[in-house]
């Protein structure tokens, strides 16, 4: 793999003097992110996208965002570097979150475990919305794996069967319905992440890929080899798919195929949900064929370089070192509040650079790719924490030409992205 890895412009970039200081910045958003995106957690089990309610409205629980959501926080939940007091209290959060899902999955609604969002109180919505997106039965399996393999480590094979996963048709436990739903449905079109377009996409493709490989070895664990086998045999098929989104042309990995409804403005193939797709499936191992991806950030990189006048500044005041404020895509619309406008740098989209890079370290590349990527992560982080509030908050953007958040305030997705980060880079 060539070492001209991640990014971004190839200067040689310098650490900040006063390293141990900077780290302690970046802890003290990590703290602060935990304690956010904890707030966002109803008593109910739902975690609302975000607070707002007005201009936008936020206030629903999406499965995807939840899903990601929730594997951070099983992640926290479990690590003893935090507090107990911290680890109980998600834990609780945790188990309130298996109830809430369980019961989402039996739920009457328009598209079976495709359907995108809730009302908090529980109803499905209804009104018109980009429907299905199956990314997030995908993700909500993911994380519910993850949980399972911490049961099975502490004995709980009950509640794991009770609630997680059993050995059964119809499925009645979450990881089951979830599993079988993404086997038989992958080869239908849905929505993308962004919920604007319906097509074949890489980034729901590879979500799929990386439940059904995580679900069979959990299926082989608890003695459930057939349905391992399935699994095993749907997540090939859709890997050899995969291979048809690498374009020979442009050298990217194109996030979408066979569109059915589609954008007019979005002719640039390129979309950060490639690489959010490698980062949110990578547990060691990646999911994805990495240089296609490098080469696909690499050029996203250079586009957002451009267009975006904040990337103009390349240094603080202070002489930190600042990254490349990332997008959803080129041709992006979304202002936060309407889609007449221009869109912005996300701060998800930002950070996922920085896990990117971080990941990649366990490559086994030369010391000079490694360093390289470390400071291209330092740099994600200082951007971030350039444009985030004083108390640590985070919204869904940041303003692509004065710097300023705007679009939903206190996103749980953009806490949840820093916090994934933090402890891909840092932990």
């Amino acid at each position: 793999m060539k070492t001209t890895l991640i990014i971004l412009m190839a200067t040689t970039l310098q650490f900040i003097s006063t390293a141990s200081a900077q780290s302690n910045v970046y802890e003290a958003q990590y703290r602060a992110s935990i304690q956010y995106l904890a707030n966002n957690i109803l008593p109910n089990g739902a975690v609302i996208a975000s607070p707002s309610k007005v201009s936008p409205d936020y206030y629903y629980d999406w499965v995807r965002d939840t899903s990601l959501t929730m594997k951070t926080v099983i992640d926290l939940s479990y690590d003893q570097t935090l507090a107990a007091s911290i680890r109980s209290s998600l834990q609780q959060k945790v188990s309130k979150w298996v109830e809430w899902e369980l019961a989402r999955q039996v739920t009457p609604k328009l598209t079976d475990l495709g359907e995108p969002k809730f009302y908090v109180t529980g109803k499905a919505n209804n009104e018109p919305w980009g429907r299905p997106q199956n990314d997030g039965p995908a993700h909500r399996a993911q994380a519910a794996i993850n949980l399972a393999f911490h049961w099975i480590q502490e004995g709980k094979f009950e509640q794991i069967r009770n609630l997680l996963y059993r050995d059964e048709l119809p499925a009645r436990t979450m990881i089951k319905r979830d599993l079988e739903y993404v086997a038989h449905h992958w080869k239908e079109s849905s929505f993308d992440l962004w919920e604007e377009e319906r097509a074949m996409h890489y980034y729901t493709l590879v979500s799929e890929r990386a439940a059904l490989m995580k679900g069979a070895k959990l299926a082989k664990i608890l003695k459930d080899q057939s349905a391992a086998n399935y699994y095993n045999a749907e997540a090939n098929n859709i890997g050899n798919y995969l291979l048809s989104f690498y374009d020979n042309t442009q050298h990217i990995i194109r996030y979408a195929l066979n569109k059915e409804k589609a954008l007019p403005h979005k002719k640039s193939d390129l979309d950060v949900a490639v690489l959010l797709a490698a980062i949110q499936t990578y547990d060691g191992q990646f999911y994805v064929q990495v240089p296609q991806v490098v080469n696909t950030v690499n050029q996203m990189a250079g586009v957002f370089q451009k267009i975006y006048k904040i990337n103009l500044n390349k240094k603080t005041k202070m002489g930190v070192d600042l990254g490349i404020a990332l997008g959803r895509y080129p041709e992006d619309t979304y202002s936060g509040t309407n889609t007449d406008s221009s869109g912005n740098p996300w701060f998800l989209s930002t950070i996922a650079l920085a896990e990117f890079a971080c990941d990649m370290k366990h490559s086994g590349l030369a010391p000079s790719a490694v360093k390289q990527l470390d400071e291209t992560a330092i740099k994600q982080f200082n951007r971030v924490l350039f444009h985030r509030l004083a108390n640590g908050n985070l919204s869904e953007q940041f303003n692509r030409d004065t710097g300023f958040q705007q679009g939903a305030h206190d996103l749980t997705w953009s806490y949840t992205a820093y916090i994934s980060a933090y402890r891909a880079c840092f932990h």
